[in-house]
């Protein structure tokens, strides 16, 4: 097949949608023709092209709208009509509902190829008005029917397809959930990690809590911050360690000045990827407190480091632990709270749950598993 793949940006740019489609598409490239159309890495950078792991990269000049009520930079990108007119693909797949309008559509129509859309997040529920009614406005003027133009839809959880997709149009909806590399995401001894710990300032006989996610109001790490403060009145060496950016990074800070745990709380950004899983390693839990999550590429990293996990029982969550972990309520401060000092308490069924995680994701989030699905739901739709 020659597939043609859209989304606003491609690794490295540290996302988890990217992430996602260079660990599919580095598979697919050894058998099929792939190419991405992306956004340059930079405002201002001019057109480019590339091969990565087999892919061919077309990255587009791009100037970018960056406001804090947005989750992330909106690219402008240029030239992209002109880009999708030249692929003659036999599949266009979008990954991204919010960035590709009428014009985008009536290409791949005029094409002759198939189009494909992956949801890789769901209409937002539960956050707060503006975003809740936000997301649902721009799904009913436009994302509704960005779905009903598509041949073929995949969700990256079943709760991601029930929330977004309309009930006459679940019969052309595939369930494929992200993989993660159990391979580099692996169980090591905190020694591993002793360089970067220093680096931090962190003590090598701290307990770690492990947050990865944009700083956002979505990902509720102002609930974990106010347990962490409290866990700091009762506990000893307690450290939490954010990745992420985002709108709300001063915030953040100036609660843990006012909180009193400044120097128990690290905020981390722009690591290199090879780094990232001892940032997993040194950690002693992982807590998502996403008020909503159509999947969590982070927490599935932490379920292959073998670290126990702590997290909002929300939206795809469930669907990707199976129970290998702790649940809490949403916006719960108490209940993260127990839930981290469960595993403080009990290091044994620390370790018994981080290695049930584990193997959960072994048997059922390989990448070539996961590769391999989108291939079959593809070349089923090239051939109808």
């Amino acid at each position: 097949m020659d597939i043609c793949v859209l989304n606003p940006f491609f690794y490295p740019y540290p996302g988890g949608t990217e992430k996602v489609l260079l660990e599919i598409y580095r598979r697919m490239a050894k058998r099929h023709n792939i190419t991405v159309i992306s956004a340059a890495l930079k405002a201002g950078q001019k057109d480019s092209v590339e091969d990565i792991y087999g892919i061919n990269v077309i990255r587009l000049k791009t100037s970018y709208i960056d406001v804090p009520i947005l989750p992330m930079p909106f690219p402008v990108t240029m030239g992209l009509r002109d880009a999708i007119s030249k692929q003659k693909a036999d599949i266009y797949h979008i990954n991204n509902r919010h960035v590709y309008f009428g014009d985008t559509v009536k290409c791949i129509k005029r094409s002759g190829g198939k189009m494909a859309l992956t949801l890789h997040d769901a209409i937002p529920k539960n956050i707060d008005p503006f975003t809740d009614n936000g997301g649902y406005v721009y799904d009913m003027l436009w994302g509704r029917r960005l779905i009903e133009h598509s041949d073929v839809i995949t969700g990256v959880s079943r709760d991601t397809i029930a929330t977004t997709v309309p009930n006459n149009l679940i019969g052309k909806c595939n369930v494929i959930y992200n993989g993660v590399d159990f391979g580099k995401y692996r169980p090591r001894a905190k020694n591993s990690a002793f360089k970067i710990m220093k680096r931090l300032g962190i003590s090598k006989d701290s307990f770690v809590v492990l947050n990865n996610g944009r700083l956002i109001n979505q990902k509720g790490q102002i609930y974990l911050i106010r347990a962490i403060a409290e866990l700091a009145k009762e506990r000893g060496d307690i450290v939490l360690n954010i990745i992420g950016r985002g709108s709300l990074k001063d915030t953040f800070l100036y609660m843990a000045r006012d909180l009193g745990i400044s120097d128990r709380m690290r905020i981390c950004s722009g690591i290199p990827e090879n780094e990232m899983p001892y940032y997993y390693n040194m950690s002693s839990v992982f807590v998502s407190a996403s008020l909503y999550e159509p999947a969590s590429i982070s927490i599935m990293e932490a379920l292959a480091s073998g670290i126990p996990v702590v997290a909002t029982k929300v939206g795809g969550v469930p669907e990707t632990m199976k129970g290998r972990g702790i649940y809490v309520k949403p916006r719960s401060i108490n209940g993260i709270k127990r839930g981290i000092e469960r595993f403080i308490d009990n290091q044994k069924e620390a370790r018994r749950i981080g290695m049930k995680g584990r193997e959960l994701m072994i048997k059922e989030h390989d990448w070539n598993l996961i590769s391999k699905k989108y291939e079959t739901v593809f070349e089923s739709t090239v051939r109808k």
